[in-house]
C-alpha cells in the first residue's frame, strides 16, 4: 500500500483500501462463530455446559456489572441485526451460519466505517467557538456569572464549554 504517517490517511481509509474488516467486527465474528460451534456441540460437553448454565446462588455488586458473555453475545447479535430470540436455530447449520455471520459483519463493519466518518466530518465542520473575554475592575479575567477568576485564556474557554454541558 506504500502509505506513510506524513500522507494522513485516516484509519477507516486504510481499512477500505487494504479491504480488511476492523478488529472490532473481526472480534465480533470470531465470538459469532464460536457461538455457532457451541449450539452444534454435544449437549454433555462441558464447553456447552457452561454456556448454558445459570448459577444458583450468590449476589451482585451495586454498581456498574461486569458483562457475561451471554450479555456481550446479545449486544453483538442486535449490532449485527440477528434475532436474540432464533440466532440458535440459525447456528444449527454450520455452513449457513457462517455465510450469515460474514453477511453481517460485512454489513456492521460498513455502518461503522460510515458512523466514524460522519463524525469526523461534523467535528471539522463544526465552527471554531469564539469568546468574548470579561475583565473585572483589577484587569483579571472572570465568568459573570459564578464569580470565577483565570489567569489564562485557555482556562476561561474550558470553563465555559463546561458550563455549557451543564
Amino acid at each position: 500500500m506504500r502509505v506513510k504517517w506524513q500522507d494522513k490517511i485516516t484509519n477507516s481509509e486504510i481499512l477500505r483500501r487494504s479491504s480488511m474488516d476492523g478488529m472490532e467486527a473481526l472480534i465480533l465474528k470470531g465470538q459469532l462463530r464460536w457461538c455457532g460451534h457451541l449450539t452444534r456441540m454435544n449437549d454433555t460437553r462441558l464447553p456447552k455446559a457452561v454456556f448454558y448454565s445459570e448459577l444458583s446462588n450468590g449476589k451482585r455488586k451495586s454498581g456498574g456489572q461486569y458483562l457475561r458473555f451471554k450479555d456481550v453475545l446479545k449486544r453483538n447479535l442486535t449490532s449485527c441485526n440477528i434475532p436474540w430470540s432464533n440466532w440458535e436455530r440459525f447456528a444449527t447449520q454450520r455452513s449457513k451460519w457462517r455465510k450469515l455471520i460474514s453477511e453481517k459483519c460485512k454489513t456492521f463493519e460498513m455502518k461503522r466505517l460510515e458512523h466514524i466518518d460522519s463524525k469526523r466530518y461534523n467535528k471539522k465542520i463544526r465552527p471554531k467557538p469564539s469568546y468574548t473575554y470579561s475583565y473585572n475592575n483589577s484587569g483579571q479575567l472572570y465568568f459573570g456569572s459564578c464569580n470565577r477568576i483565570f489567569k489564562t485564556k485557555f482556562g476561561y474557554g474550558s470553563h465555559i464549554r463546561a458550563h455549557s454541558r451543564r
